[in-house]
């Protein structure tokens, strides 16, 4: 039997293994597989976006009309954002009728909104099969009216398993005891922070089910005191942060790693004492992501014992002690920035598994200057996949050194975001990477056509490039011979490339066929409106998203 011979139901079967951002690609191979992707598949498992602007045109879109076509298909979207447009909107007809009709399939909701009023609260009796919703506001007044229905509309979300909040107000915080009939697996409280007398009726409701916290508070001590309190709590995953300048938490934290062993994820906001930092692989051997802030830690050795950890992200003041012998090989994801100007490279030598390397440089001036580091950060590293140094700045003579290992020595790397403020062409010379998929380039004034030409012929799988802030070089001879020979291109950034004019529009839509995101921001010798450069780009049928400013 062909394949195109299979019944829809097994296609269906096939197609949920994919990755949902390949499913508009497999559509085009036929008219079936697109039928059954967009009727069945999609629905189920990608998000559909409701927006008052279109994302290419950035015409006014009739949300009214989208969610009446939305109620006349018979098979309803599962997952769902709105982007309210104004307080108006949900009071309409159409709004109403789309939860009434649908408001029972949906399993997942984010609502962003000026404020959440009645009219929206309204429509939550609805949404009784809801599992996880997300409430993100973008007024900026503390203090809201407190709609007069918010007890009938939490009090029917009986299946809601994740609760995030984005507000700026504690209203629906002061109610969250009608949320009792539900079993919070995870809660999310950003943007705000919490009052422990607003959390302590909603984690005396959940703590039994909940394994998944993020939330802000004044204190910390306060905090974790009262999640010390809870002998039934198991969590997994925990982000805290406190308002800071505070004493001294490590009792309480320390307590907590004792009653919490089986933490996988774990992150707190402020900066640690070494005595909690050094309790962490004796108490929480099963931590698999640690995210810290501390003046130094004093027995890196420690973190060795943690067998499981594999990502980990570190703000130093100091690594001058490191010891170069400790070896963490658990460890695939490393973001690190230290304050302290000077930095000892022996804690390149730490990681030799990492595949993801993000590394911030806190004072740009001064950190870092030293060859052996720079010479030490890329022979230790290069077998990475992913190397973020877009916040760190390096200098052209660094990296051209001789003792320094060339970007073309790490034939695994797959995403590159580099900054330098001195590049020149010298720079791009050094980076054949065969396997690049993504590459970061900002602050490079002095890039020609000889460095442009370069580097397309010797990274030909390029799908994103993300170019930034040069005053003078980088032209529209050069984006034109990038868009014709980059024929993987899917995303393209570009941000205050002065030299670039409106030719440069024209090579997008003449070379880019299958070009989904554009960004063109602040580049001011692209002189054509906003509507004149929307009607040229729409010549790219595969356009998905739009930026232009």
């Amino acid at each position: 039997m062909e394949l195109s011979e299979l019944p829809n139901e097994i296609l269906e079967k096939i197609f949920t293994y994919l990755p949902v951002n390949e499913l508009v690609t497999v559509s085009l191979v036929c008219s079936t597989w697109c039928d059954v992707i967009r009727t069945f598949i999609l629905p189920k498992h990608a998000v559909l976006h409701v927006r008052p602007v279109h994302p290419v045109t950035h015409q006014l879109i009739a949300m009214e009309t989208v969610l009446t076509e939305q109620v006349a298909k018979p098979h309803p979207w599962t997952n769902v954002k709105i982007t309210i447009p104004n307080e108006e909107f949900s009071g309409r007809s159409e709004f109403v009728q789309f939860f009434q009709h649908q408001g029972h399939t949906l399993k997942s909701l984010s609502l962003q909104c000026m404020q959440l009023t009645s009219d929206i609260l309204e429509v939550f009796p609805t949404l009784y099969n809801l599992e996880s919703l997300c409430i993100i506001s973008e007024s900026e007044a503390l203090y809201g009216t407190v709609p007069a229905n918010v007890e009938a509309a939490l009090t029917s979300l009986k299946a809601l398993k994740h609760l995030r909040l984005h507000l700026p107000s504690y209203t629906i915080l002061r109610n969250v005891g009608f949320l009792s009939g539900a079993r919070l697996v995870s809660l999310s409280l950003e943007r705000f922070e919490m009052e422990l007398h607003h959390l302590k009726p909603l984690l005396n409701d959940h703590h039994r089910t909940l394994r998944e916290l993020t939330v802000r508070v004044e204190g910390m001590k306060p905090l974790l005191a009262l999640l010390n309190s809870y002998d039934e709590l198991k969590l997994y995953r925990l982000n805290l942060k406190s308002a800071g300048n505070e004493d001294d938490f490590s009792d309480g934290l320390i307590a907590l790693y004792e009653r919490q062993p089986q933490l996988r994820s774990l992150t707190i906001g402020s900066e640690l004492s070494l005595r909690a930092v050094d309790a962490l692989p004796k108490k929480l051997i099963h931590l698999q992501e640690l995210e810290i802030i501390a003046e130094s830690i004093n027995n890196c050795k420690a973190l060795s014992e943690l067998r499981h950890l594999r990502q980990l992200t570190m703000c130093l003041y100091d690594v001058r002690a490191w010891d170069e012998k400790v070896q963490i090989g658990g460890v695939t994801e490393l973001s690190l920035a230290v304050t302290f100007p000077l930095i000892s490279p022996a804690i390149f030598c730490s990681f030799p598994n990492v595949y993801r390397l993000y590394l911030e440089d806190v004072d740009d001036d001064t950190l870092m200057r030293d060859i052996v580091v720079v010479r030490t950060l890329m022979e230790c590293m290069r077998n990475v996949r992913v190397l973020d140094l877009e916040n760190f700045v390096f200098k052209e003579r660094e990296i051209l050194n001789d003792g320094v290992l060339r970007f073309e020595e790490m034939e695994n790397l797959e995403c590159l975001k580099y900054s330098c403020r001195d590049m020149s062409d010298a720079s791009l010379l050094t980076m054949k990477l065969p396997n690049l998929r993504e590459l970061y380039l900002t602050h490079c004034p002095n890039v020609t056509i000889k460095g442009i030409s370069f580097l397309v012929c010797n990274c030909p799988l390029l799908e994103r490039l993300h170019l930034e802030s040069n005053k003078r070089g980088f032209e529209d001879d050069g984006l034109e011979m990038i868009t014709r020979k980059l024929t993987h291109l899917r995303r393209l950034v570009l941000v205050n490339l002065r030299a670039l004019t409106t030719v440069s529009l024209d090579a997008i839509v003449n070379n880019c066929f299958y070009l989904s995101d554009l960004t063109i921001t602040h580049c001011v010798g692209i002189t054509l409106d906003k509507a004149e450069a929307i009607g040229k780009l729409s010549g790219v049928k595969s356009l998905k998203n739009l930026i232009y400013s």
